[in-house]
């Protein structure tokens, strides 16, 4: 369906570019109308070339361009939203001379370029052509559709279908299994905000929020919590601030919860008391080792298919992270943090159905350990010589 509909769209805006195009180079009398077809045939090229498209927005020509057609239907629905030089609805195309000069495909490249690449919003005026102003409009209007329309996978998304799913239906489309982590994303400390506030860190010397996201095994993103100031202890954000998320969530702390409907729940070292605030929870975390002692085999074992477990939460908070604006100092309020963040994780949940639906495996590099296993070879291959082998099969030569 996304494939479907996004290959659709850019059928539009292939015609659509080769019409500017062909206007630019038939020559305009309007000197005005011509430097604007020239900025748009250049933003054509962005779009129309692949590798370009990806290093500037992270998406592909199906995703982006699924992206454009669900921004369009839903510009069409609001009469509050921008005009758009390519007639999204015709009785609100834009008129030339007003303030707006981007096609709708144009805009929705320029947010991605700024959730991609964390550039300021004054960087934007000089590659796409358009005033501070309008770019905030823009980036404001496209922001809220996508974490609230429900034409991303977001994790506001997934947690309101999990949250009206019964029970037994909740428990298996997280595949019995969540990986719960969390990152922390710096913001730009605000002019009025005294240094010893609440998410001022005196350690980091950081205005910091502290973030907890938990997706299934296959490496969606179904949960996240609020954006908390501050560094403060994960065991603590557990019991203060739980996800929400329907059944799961209650699930997780109720120690009523039958054994068939208990979710095992993968952590690291560090929130250490978790059993006690997820009750209702199998909590498996990393065996420590003891004071003056080593871990046994059996305990470094179990520590090791852990982590094979765990990779997929850190590939997820990876993705989220690859975007720099919360991979670097997010220039916002927290309400704006919030909403950024969960464009990014329905972002991340979208390229992962598109890898799957190419049948791609989660990103991981321990996927040997996620099964178990300790790095086999692979079958058919012989053991690799090491470096004392490969002497002494050269000594034998000489004799």
């Amino acid at each position: 369906m996304i494939a479907k509909a996004g290959g659709k769209r850019r059928e539009k805006f292939l015609a659509d570019a080769d019409g500017r195009l062909g206007a630019l180079m038939a020559g305009c009398k309007d000197q005005n109308e011509c430097r604007r077809l020239a900025r748009s045939v250049s933003l054509d090229s962005i779009l129309l070339d692949g590798k370009q498209l990806h290093g500037g927005t992270g998406l592909d020509y199906p995703a982006f361009f699924y992206l454009v057609a669900c921004l369009e239907g839903e510009i069409r629905r609001n009469k509050k939203a921008p005009l758009f030089r390519n007639g999204v609805d015709a009785r609100r195309a834009s008129d030339r001379g007003n303030r707006c000069s981007l096609a709708a495909e144009h805009m929705l490249c320029m947010v991605l370029y700024h959730i991609w690449t964390g550039c300021a919003q004054e960087a934007l005026q000089g590659v796409f052509g358009i005033d501070q102003t309008t770019a905030s409009r823009n980036i404001r209007m496209a922001r809220g559709i996508m974490a609230g329309a429900g034409i991303l996978p977001t994790d506001r998304a997934v947690a309101k279908e999990l949250s009206e799913a019964p029970p037994d239906k909740a428990v298996e489309a997280t595949g019995g299994e969540i990986g719960v982590d969390w990152t922390h994303v710096a913001i730009e400390k605000p002019g009025d905000r005294d240094p010893g506030s609440e998410a001022h860190s005196g350690k980091a010397r950081a205005t910091t929020c502290k973030i907890m996201v938990g997706c299934a095994g296959s490496g969606m993103i179904l949960l996240r919590g609020p954006a908390v100031g501050g560094r403060g202890s994960e065991i603590e954000y557990l019991r203060e601030h739980p996800p929400s998320a329907g059944h799961v969530t209650a699930s997780l702390t109720d120690p009523a919860t039958p054994p068939g409907m208990r979710i095992t729940v993968n952590l690291d070292g560090g929130p250490q008391g978790a059993e006690g605030v997820l009750e209702g929870a199998d909590v498996r975390m990393p065996r420590r080792k003891p004071r003056n002692g080593q871990l046994t085999e059996d305990q470094k074992n179990y520590n090791a298919r852990l982590a094979g477990r765990r990779a997929v939460i850190e590939d997820s908070i990876a993705g989220i992270k690859a975007h720099r604006i919360l991979g670097n100092v997010f220039r916002g309020s927290v309400a704006e943090l919030e909403e950024t963040f969960s464009v990014v994780t329905g972002i991340v949940n979208l390229k992962r159905i598109m890898r799957r639906r190419e049948g791609r495996a989660p990103d991981t590099h321990r996927k040997n350990l996620r099964q178990g296993l300790k790095n086999p070879r692979p079958r058919g291959r012989k053991p690799r010589d090491t470096f004392a082998k490969k002497k002494e099969k050269g000594k034998k030569k000489k004799e």
